[in-house]
């Protein structure tokens, strides 16, 4: 490729211009029994340089992996005439300019990874021509514009990261044609409006649902409790207010919940401790008040709670002192009150308590 500008010695050593095919023996290509390259693999060899339009003439390609280089440059407008490409990926290097509207009429694109580099501009709306993707990898660049509704089109995405960058606008209900989406993550922009997830029973597979940092309006849907599948799910300062809905209750599978930072008010459901398989419970710098709901005491596995900086009531109930797991509690600046009982000297996991700012009363058991 004669955009590359510098290139280690094993591609040197192989890429030989004499070789009458490639195919036998460069490093990082293979071929097809027609000796047409079908597969460019060459990830971390230190190649700096520009991805030039000639890699559109490897028409038969299906692979192109060149992830964690140093190349540098746009994104060239080639891939229209890759009707085999499934695999696109150029993460980790410094690719600036906007991402190819060509990029979206390639047929069979299955994975597209251009993460970790400079690229700027818009989703283009054209995206919802890629109706083979599974994967979609746009996060940590300088993306801006809205996230076009022309997504939900894209019906077999699983995976859907967009985060770090400076997207703004709402997220499209049609997010919810996305049966199959099982990560979604849009954190660190500047999305608006309200969270669409849940409507329909839409969100069944939906493991991993990352929200922080942005500036939504609404609360958290009631819906979100349809979403059976959630394991993690993050809405640290989006600018959320109103209740915590007791259908979260509904989340069994649901082991880390960050809703801090926010401004939630209300009580704080004691469905959640239906959530079995919760580890981690962070709801701190809220507006939370009444007691703290002894139902946590179910939750077997929890490690870390945090309701710090909220107007919580009432003592700490004595179900929180039998959770064994449990390694950080932390729920300073509060209103609580009462004693600290003798059980709080058998959670031998505890690494780390805060209870500065409330109304404790009494000893603090000697055997500590």
């Amino acid at each position: 490729l004669r955009h590359w500008t510098s290139v280690p010695p094993s591609i040197n050593a192989t890429w030989l211009a004499s070789d009458t095919t490639p195919c036998s023996s460069w490093v990082g290509v293979q071929c097809d029994h027609s000796h047409h390259v079908v597969n460019l693999t060459l990830p971390d060899y230190g190649i700096a340089g520009q991805l030039g339009p000639e890699i559109g003439n490897l028409s038969r390609l299906e692979y192109l992996e060149l992830a964690s280089n140093n190349l540098t440059g746009q994104i060239p407008d080639a891939f229209k005439n890759m009707h085999n490409l499934n695999l696109l990926s150029l993460p980790y290097n410094q690719l600036s300019g906007e991402i190819p509207d060509s990029l979206t009429h390639a047929p069979q694109l299955n994975l597209v990874d251009l993460s970790h580099n400079t690229l700027s501009g818009s989703i283009p709306t054209s995206i919802g021509n890629m109706t083979q993707l599974l994967q979609l990898y746009l996060q940590s660049n300088q993306l801006s514009g809205t996230i076009p509704s022309s997504i939900g089109n894209c019906s077999k995405l699983q995976e859907l990261f967009l985060d770090k960058n400076h997207l703004e606008g709402i997220l499209p209900q049609s997010l919810n044609n996305l049966n199959d989406l099982a990560y979604f993550d849009v954190a660190s922009n500047r999305l608006k409006g309200t969270i669409p997830f849940g409507s329909a029973a839409s969100c069944k597979n939906l493991k991993n649902l990352d929200l922080s940092f942005n500036d939504f309006s609404g609360g958290l849907p009631s819906s979100l409790g349809n979403c059976s599948a959630l394991s993690e799910f993050s809405a640290v300062n989006c600018n959320l207010d109103g209740n915590i809905p007791p259908s979260f209750g509904l989340l069994t599978k649901l082991s880390i919940l960050y809703l801090p930072e926010n401004h939630l008010s209300g009580k704080v459901p004691p469905e959640i401790g239906n959530c079995m398989s919760l580890t981690e419970l962070h709801l701190y710098s809220n507006q939370l008040e009444g007691n703290i709901p002894s139902e946590l005491g179910k939750l077997r596995k929890l490690v870390d709670l945090e309701l710090f900086s909220n107007q919580l009531t009432g003592e700490i109930p004595l179900s929180i002192w039998k959770i064994k797991s449990l390694k950080h509690l932390l729920v300073y600046n509060n209103s609580l009150s009462g004693e600290l009982p003798l059980e709080m000297t058998e959670l031998k996991q505890l690494k780390n308590i805060s209870l500065f700012s409330n109304q404790f009363s009494g000893v603090i058991p000697p055997s500590l």
